[in-house]
């Protein structure tokens, strides 16, 4: 190590690796950033230099002697090399550029920590997010190879194994595709042996497992995800804003952090810069300072590979190589835009000899780029609202977007993907679980021009016309954990898009009362039987019903009633309202199919009699409420009761209101 730092760097290290280094706990976290012993300001600054070298060499190393090698390997064995290239010690960006199948890691670590699909948080990167740290880099890196494939480890668990639902995972899957994946693989199906007492052995992962109430329904959501793959697979994802983090400032200050779930970090708020470009109608890119270097400059903008960028946003940068920096002014004087946020560089990377003459270089190329005041803007950052912020910048600059987002909401994201027939393709979905949003969406004339508009439902497969007015908009209502591919090619669909839930109705009948409900148990060979007069949360029961308690539940709630009365009109619906649980509808014996997220509501138009009409519906729960009562059994116990991770009783059943509408 300390040959190659002083063949790499023209200095000896250990001479200030006592200073360099940090004392570590778990994980090999720093226990804290303070200084060995005390020192001055200047000897501070050749301090935190000689760490920047330190941390880039042996990033340089991993890459060189242990990356390279392996994909160099793997090519002549002729297999496709896959890893999660990223960790404490790797360039966040270039360790994953080269690899036929880079992947990266989403988790669905809800409820008790980081509530997905309840909150958004703008203090916590974790807090509402499925998706990593690192899956925007990796991602990027894909994108700047021209690589379609990008793997993610999805859905990892490790707190609410027992509760999580197929529609929180719709929702964790929505945002992990919204963070650039177009493959997943799910984590994991719990291999057990025969003789392991149920739950069987279970590591990190939701339970996927045949003794899950809901296994027999994970088909809808594999099916899904599979149209899903399909499209972004064979199309590429669109950017043309490049983002540079300060990874250099971080190196130089904390040092390397464990990605992809970092202690600390600097500037806390740089995701929720691609975010809100992301939610108010754009698409970016993370580059590095190798990726400037190397790219050419065309037309205003840094062309790097296949891939255009007409701005640069540099997030609280302050260090930079001069040759970046003069990169940066060579592209701002062709045309192209910079726009720095919070810091302006104005210091050199590294402990080199003369480091005061580069830092100079920098000051300088930087008062040059003033003079471009069109080309360079300096914008402070905002305390709150990053989404209004951002959207406001983004009409003030004028600043490349591609969808006007009339009403931006902190959890409806969206993707833009151009396959090779020129056809594209807009992934928008909806995080929330309980909220929907309303807000119009408006094409582009890019998109529009001589294509045909179109829905590509991702349940079914089934595509529908999609009317836009003449300014090629529309108001879409998307609904709690809802999605939508709209589809801009060379196909006309003959029939309309049109969700259930903007029809029009003029009868409504509400059925939320008086409802018979057999409980299936599917852990125990137990039926019971009871009588609702109002619908109710199951993990209320005992304060509703008094000695009836229903809160540890497990298998399938079946509730029955008989509705008299002729419904008229071309078409029904029956809402269920709020389910907790998949559900199942039949009505007068038609099946009228499952839900599994999202709106429940149902067309049962063609199902009903003129006299009486017999309603079904079908609610499987989730398993953590009866894992609760299993107290001599230690899994059980381990993801549902262990200290300091207990989790509430959650929700489930048929809760309403429920309603036929017509």
């Amino acid at each position: 190590m300390r040959e190659e730092f002083i063949k790499r760097c023209g200095y000896d290290v250990l001479p200030y690796l006592p200073f360099v280094l940090f004392k570590t706990g778990s994980m090999g976290n720093a226990v804290n950033y303070d200084a060995v012993v005390p020192v001055t300001d200047s000897f501070n600054e050749v301090i935190q230099r000689v760490r920047y070298d330190f941390e880039y060499t042996k990033a340089s190393l991993i890459l060189e002697t242990f990356n390279d090698v392996y994909l160099k390997w793997c090519r002549k064995l002729n297999v496709k090399s896959r890893a999660q290239a990223y960790g404490r010690g790797f360039f966040p960006l270039e360790t994953s550029m080269n690899y036929d199948i880079p992947e990266c890691e989403s988790w669905t670590m809800t409820w008790l920590r980081h509530k997905l699909g309840e909150e958004m948080s703008e203090t916590d990167y974790r807090r509402g997010r499925a998706y990593t740290m690192v899956n925007k880099y990796v991602s990027s890196a894909a994108h700047l190879k021209g690589n379609r494939l990008v793997s993610c480890e999805e859905m990892t668990n490790t707190y609410t194994v027992f509760n999580m639902t197929l529609e929180m995972l719709k929702i964790g899957g929505d945002q992990t595709a919204i963070s650039g994946v177009s493959h997943s693989i799910f984590h994991g199906f719990n291999y057990s042996p025969k003789e392991a007492p149920f739950p069987g052995w279970v590591r990190y992962g939701a339970y996927y497992n045949e003794k899950n109430n809901w296994w027999k329904f994970f088909k809808y959501y594999t099916a899904y995800k599979g149209r899903m793959s399909a499209v972004m697979r064979n199309s590429t994802m669109y950017a043309d804003i490049a983002i540079l983090n300060p990874v250099g400032d971080m190196w130089t200050t904390i040092g390397m952090q464990n990605e992809p779930f970092p202690s600390t970090t600097i500037s806390q708020y740089k995701t929720l810069i691609w975010e809100s470009i992301n939610k108010c109608g754009g698409g970016c890119d993370y580059v590095s300072e190798s990726v400037i270097g190397d790219a050419a400059i065309k037309n205003g903008c840094l062309c790097y590979n296949s891939r255009k960028y007409s701005v640069l946003i540099m997030i609280a940068v302050e260090r930079l190589l001069p040759e970046t920096a003069e990169k940066l002014l060579d592209f701002v004087s062709k045309g192209g835009r910079v726009l720095a946020i919070e810091k302006e560089p104005h210091l050199s990377l590294g402990y080199r000899r003369d480091y005061q003459t580069n830092d100079k270089t920098v000051r300088n190329v930087f008062e040059k780029m003033r003079l471009f005041s069109n080309n360079y803007l300096f914008v402070d950052r905002p305390e709150k609202d990053f989404i209004r912020w951002y959207d406001n910048l983004m009409k003030k600059y004028d600043l490349p977007h591609y969808l006007d987002v009339g009403t931006p909401d902190a959890y409806v994201m969206q993707n833009r993907y151009i396959a090779d027939d020129n056809s594209e393709f807009f992934f928008i979905c909806n995080s929330h679980r309980y909220n929907s949003h309303k807000t119009r969406l408006t094409f582009h004339r890019e998109t529009l021009r001589g294509r045909n508009a179109s829905v590509w439902d991702l349940e079914t497969g089934k595509r529908y016309n999609l009317t836009l007015d003449a300014s090629g908009s529309r108001v879409f209502d998307l609904g709690p954990a809802d999605s939508l591919l709209i589809c801009f090619g060379k196909e006309k669909c003959k029939e309309e898009w049109k969700p259930l839930h903007e029809f029009d109705f003029h009868d409504v009948m509400d059925l939320s009362d008086d409802w018979d409900v057999e409980f299936v148990y599917s852990l125990e060979d137990t039926v019971k039987k009871d009588f609702f007069h109002h619908l109710v949360d199951l993990k209320d029961c005992e304060d509703a019903f008094g000695e009836k308690d229903y809160r540890h539940f497990s298998g399938t709630a079946i509730y029955r009633k008989r509705v008299f009365g002729h419904f008229a009109g071309e078409r029904v619906l029956l809402n269920l309202g709020r389910v907790e649980g998949v559900s199942e509808l039949f009505v007068n014996g038609h099946d009228c199919g499952a839900k599994w997220y999202g709106r429940r509501i149902y067309d049962i138009t063609g199902c009903l009699s003129d006299e009486a009409n017999d309603i079904e519906v079908r609610v499987t729960t989730i398993m953590g409420n009866y894992m609760k009562t299993l107290k001599d059994n230690k899994i059980a116990q381990k993801w549902v009761n262990r200290k300091g991770r207990e989790q509430p009783y959650q929700s489930m059943g048929l809760i309403g209101p429920v309603c036929v509408m017509s």
